[in-house]
């Protein structure tokens, strides 16, 4: 008895440990189809483990290993993930559910959002997590790269810096910054905005796109919506946290002082003088003086979450950037708070940002070259403690721009109030009344002080300051937005998909603005206006400008069986900075698509969507400025005497053209969409043609007129064609998941057309010469100068002047076209992963085909004052005659300062914007539950960078500084300069930084 129960009790363990061992050991197999047919390569792992297999051809599959209660996590490229949880069953079979997250992916347009499948118009877009790898001031500079149909050009390296940009090449001659528009308002830039806020941005590219804003959308449109929460979300706090530093990625190669007197002392040679100098053994590295690492620091906090009828999402940010040049900085303080709430019928969505920004210049490194080497970093013995040049061996003339930056006190402080309100109506299913409001207030302060200074007598415009300078300038500018819309969706037997909306817009611009230029505050220690002596030389500034925009608009779309898209649009503006008679302005535009794939006839396998679109449009644009038409007067410009005592007078210095009207943009876009392998590859491709036509254009008036400024003219054409593809790639192969994307933009075509007259960019020197203009028929703001071959003349160290024109002999006929600075061609390269805990990201991007002026080499090689390039050494002797580096010369009789293909450079170039790679650590990192996930990541910006360019970097977007806009308004109130006008100048453009990056992200 005793022996039975002891086997019945032996073959119970037994039972009970092979079941436990069945447990621990089991196989599972099956087969994963997507419904109908089997999936082949469908990866398939144990949850949290490396344990996994892939299906077979026939979508067959076994995996071993496994016990009950493990998760199975199914994932193809193309379908969603599904997981199943393993029970005692030894077969599992799998129907995954195709995943059409890339098609029905939802993108902001113009008053409402669709899907990709619908569009019927050329829309990129982009996740604001994509956005927040690039570390930089202004979340303008991530878009590099990121969307096909951008071009981004950065200011070098300087901190908070604002770029260019273009959307599709070059659609104005007066403007071509595009319109941009955060969660509903219009908004001159997106500056303020913290990437980390940032949800989506859309681009609308054509004008089936971009017609339902009509004016300014010529220039396309970037749509900007910031993060709200989400709904039915507990609270989530997250706090971010980078830290890093700047360092200069670049040094150029200058002569030492020793070889700068023996530079002289050549040039005294060549110039028939029979002065000589001796080293006076100082040897200052400006460059190395000017050029320093910088700290850099960006903190934010932020709350998220949401119940069942509303969500919230608030954040606050401080970003740091000491910039690599001394006199340089830029500080940011962000705060936000956005929500949406439903009440019934109705909806709120609110928001609400609050920015500071504090920018600090260096105005003068770079400024008319550098300093020579032979002037001494400082001399107690001169005011101020600095030296200029004042000895032959320390050259004819310059100034000392590490003494003027250092010296001068200048900050400009921007705070901005954002803030939106939209209200949602549901009338029924199908029909929603809105209203949006709006408010963008700006309040902009900039305070500039230099103080009593002497440095030298040789060129003391610059080098002697007898009185204090004082500039202190306010503007405030408030826009106001007013939109009601009535929308209208619904959907008829199932196959008649009908939507629309139509709105009125008011809004309305004020800016104004007051300030004082004044001199001889009672010490260099008392920097306030207050203390300025009463004085008729002090200069007021100020104004009081104001326009208003009022417009209505509807658009209609039809949709049938998600096979034929149709899209119709018009926006009837009205301006006031027309003249009465011409301030209405209609835009149509009209768009289709053909969602192919979804034909009965449609049969492949290889390609699961194709959809072709084609659209035409009209947009328009209005003058800057907001009085184009009135002529403008100033007081005190043509004041006389009577009797012994002033009259005041009146000076007219603008001439105004009353018939001013809308400049047009006519533009035609063909395009496709593909997703291929289940979408594992998606792929869009657009050729576009724009026709600019009554073109603002600034027509120079003879001086026999008596004002100096241009008139504004609706006397231009432009063209502009291109080709633009992307491509994408995702695959998931166990624990590793990737994603590849390839954006290519070709511009084929980019000039203007019918222009009256040529038009001249800026000055680039003190003797007024002009490189950039732009000519009927030709680029926009191309260089213009003498084509010289790449040696000069043995017997002379002349350049040697090229014969253009075909007539016998060198005249000015032969001055031509000697580069262009809009690249034939834009690219970005773009790869992410992910492998278990780890990610990693790579963005590349780069130009083609375009040109730069490099003004160093103009400044540093041939121009008579300052320091000078290691180039120098192989400049043109008796000795060494075959060179191309003319000789040296300070009476330059032949002209070689004059421009010249010479200083014409390859602007092409492919970098590694962006590096970073980080670790995750998971739910309850670090053992504590509250702790939702740690991340730590290093990101390294601007890894490298491939060029045959010289100067510091092929990266510049300011012709603003230096010459360019030295000779208007006062210190510290500059105008800006047309960046359209002098492209492509590398005038003292701000050195790029490579950056590094330590980053630390908890969830909590």
């Amino acid at each position: 008895m005793k022996k039975n129960v002891l086997r019945l009790l032996f073959a119970l363990v037994f039972s009970l440990s092979g079941m436990v061992a069945n447990a621990q050991t089991s196989t599972v197999s099956g087969t994963v189809t997507d419904g109908k047919i089997p999936l082949p390569g469908v990866n398939i792992i144990v949850k949290n483990t490396a344990n996994g297999t892939s299906t077979d051809f026939d979508g067959n599959f076994t995996i071993s290993n496994v016990s009950s209660g493990d998760i199975l996590v199914f994932s193809y490229v193309g379908y969603k993930n599904q997981e199943v949880t393993i029970g005692n069953e030894t077969t599992i079979n799998v129907a995954l559910i195709e995943d059409a997250a890339a098609l029905e992916e939802v993108v902001i347009v113009g008053y409402g959002t669709t899907n990709k499948r619908e569009l019927t118009g050329s829309v990129g877009s982009v996740k604001g997590g994509d956005l927040v790898n690039t570390v930089a001031g202004n979340p303008t500079a991530a878009l590099q790269g990121r969307l096909t149909g951008i071009q981004v050009e950065n200011p070098g390296g300087q901190p908070g810096g604002t770029g260019n940009v273009f959307i599709r090449g070059i659609n104005s001659l007066s403007n071509a910054s595009p319109l941009y528009i955060v969660d509903g308002l219009f908004v001159d830039n997106m500056n303020y905005i913290n990437p980390i806020d940032i949800d989506n941005i859309s681009v609308l590219k054509d004008a089936a796109a971009a017609a339902i804003y009509g004016s300014r959308a010529a220039n396309g449109v970037v749509l900007i919506k910031t993060n709200h929460g989400r709904k039915n979300k507990g609270l989530e706090v997250t706090f971010n946290t980078r830290i890093g530093f700047d360092t200069p990625s670049k040094k150029l190669d200058f002569i030492n002082g020793q070889q700068y007197t023996d530079y002289l002392n050549q040039r005294f040679a060549n110039d028939g003088s029979s002065t000589t100098v001796a080293f006076n053994g100082v040897d200052t590295d400006w460059q190395d003086e000017n050029l320093q690492s910088g700290i850099i620091e960006d903190y934010g906090l932020s709350l998220s979450g949401g119940g069942e009828k509303s969500s919230y999402f608030s954040s606050v940010n401080y970003y740091n950037q000491d910039g690599i040049l001394i006199g340089s900085g830029f500080k940011r303080l962000n705060a936000r708070f956005n929500s949406n709430h439903e009440f019934g019928k109705f909806k709120l969505s609110q928001s609400l940002g609050i920015t500071e920004a504090k920018l600090q210049e260096n105005n003068w490194y770079g400024f008319d070259g550098t300093t020579a080497p032979t002037v001494a970093l400082r001399n107690a013995s001169n005011e101020g403690g600095f030296e200029a040049p004042s000895t032959d061996v320390q050259g004819p003339g310059g100034v000392n721009q590490f003494a003027l930056a250092t010296l001068e006190n200048n900050l400009e402080t921007t705070r901005t109030l954002f803030s939106s309100l939209k209200l949602d109506y549901e009338i029924n299913e199908a029909l929603t009344a809105s209203v949006n409001l709006g408010v963008d207030y700006t309040s902009q302060k900039r305070f500039q002080f230099t103080p009593t200074y002497f440095m030298s007598l040789v060129d003391p415009v610059r080098n002697v300051n007898d009185l204090n300078d004082l500039t202190e300038f306010k503007q405030e500018d408030i826009n106001l937005l007013f939109e009601p819309t009535l929308s209208y969706n619904k959907t008829f037997n199932d196959v008649h998909k009908v939507s629309a909306v139509i709105g009125y817009t008011r809004f309305i611009e004020t800016q104004k603005s007051s300030g004082i230029y004044g001199q001889g505050t009672p010490a260099n220690s008392i920097q306030v206006v207050g203390a300025l002596p009463s004085s008729d030389q002090n200069i007021l500034l100020g104004q009081d400008n104001k326009a208003g925009l009022i417009s209505y608009f509807g658009r209609l779309n039809y949709n049938y069986n998600d096979r034929y898209i149709f899209s119709g649009t018009l926006r009837r503006d009205a301006s006031s900075r027309f003249a009465k008679d011409n301030q209405e302005g209609y835009f149509p535009s009209v768009s289709a698509a053909w969602n192919i794939s979804n034909e009965d006839f449609w049969k492949s396998e290889t390609i699961n969507f194709f959809k072709l679109r084609v659209s035409y449009g009209e947009l328009g644009s209005y003058p800057d400025v907001f009085y184009p038409t009135q002529a403008v007067f100033l007081a005190n410009q043509s004041n006389t005497s009577f009797g012994g005592s002033t009259a005041n007078g009146l000076a007219q210095t603008t001439l105004a053209d009353e018939n001013l009207v809308w400049e047009t943009t006519k533009t035609f876009d063909i395009g496709v969409d593909m997703s291929l392998l289940n979408s594992a590859i998606t792929f869009s491709a657009d050729y576009y043609s724009k026709d600019v036509e009554d073109a603002l254009v600034p027509i120079s008036i003879p001086s026999t007129a008596g004002v100096s400024l241009p008139v504004t003219r609706n006397a231009g054409a432009l063209v502009n064609n291109g080709f633009e593809f992307d491509v994408t790639y995702k695959k998931s192969e166990g624990d590793f998941t990737y994603s590849v994307g390839t954006n290519f933009s070709f511009n084929l075509k980019n000039e203007a057309k019918d222009i009256p007259a040529t038009i001249l960019g800026p000055g680039i020197d003190e003797d007024l010469r002009i490189v950039n203009r732009t000519e009927a028929n030709g680029p926009v703001g191309a260089f213009y100068g003498w084509v010289v071959e790449d040696k000069v003349d043995p017997a002379t160290g002349d350049f040697i002047r090229v014969d253009t024109d075909g007539v016998a002999g060198i005249t000015s006929d032969d001055q031509t076209i000697i580069g262009n600075p809009t690249p034939d061609f834009t690219y970005g390269l773009n790869f992410s992963g992910e492998y278990k805990k780890f990610d990693f990201s790579l963005n590349f991007n780069g130009v083609s085909g375009n040109e730069i002026y490099n003004l160093s080499r103009y400044y540093n090689i041939l121009w008579q004052d300052g320091g000078k390039f290691t180039d120098v050494l192989n400049s043109w002797t008796p000795l060494n005659t075959d060179t191309n580096i003319p000789r040296a010369t300070v009476d330059d009789e032949a002209g070689n300062k004059e421009p010249s293909s010479f200083f014409v450079e390859n602007g092409s170039y492919f970098r590694l914007k962006n590096l970073e790679v980080g670790y995750n650590f998971g739910e309850k990192a670090l053992g504590v539950d509250w702790i939702k996930s740690v991340r730590l990541s290093l990101n390294i910006q601007n890894v490298f960078v491939i060029t045959d360019y010289t100067g510091y970097d092929p990266d510049i977007a300011s012709t603003n500084g230096g010459r360019a806009n030295l000779n208007s308004g006062v210190p510290g109130v500059r105008s800006g300069v047309n960046p359209l006008l002098g492209r492509g100048l590398d005038q003292r453009a701000y050195p790029n930084a490579r950056t590094f990056m330590l980053g630390l992200q908890a969830k909590f």
